[in-house]
């Protein structure tokens, strides 16, 4: 909508910021998860349980959702 005057996020350098699509990463293991998130530029954020393990513990929902497309080393959140 040219009315609302949205431009490109850029970097100092005039170059555009990459965007990258949120993986799924629901019902895995956290340190699959993990894996997943750094192998996509992302990371993990906020982890809404305590004592965690992260070889058993799953994650039951993400923020943002999945298909997202979020800044590169931008942070999504897990509930466990």
């Amino acid at each position: 909508m040219p009315y609302l005057e949205l431009t490109k996020d850029k970097q100092e350098d005039d170059e555009v910021i990459e965007e990258i699509s949120i993986p799924e990463i629901r019902n895995l293991k956290l340190s699959e998860a993990i894996k997943i998130l750094k192998e996509a530029g992302l990371e993990i954020g906020n982890t809404f349980e305590e004592n965690i393990d992260k070889d058993t513990a799953v994650v039951k929902e993400q923020l943002p959702k999945p298909g997202i497309k979020v800044k590169k080393g931008s942070k999504i959140s897990v509930e466990l």
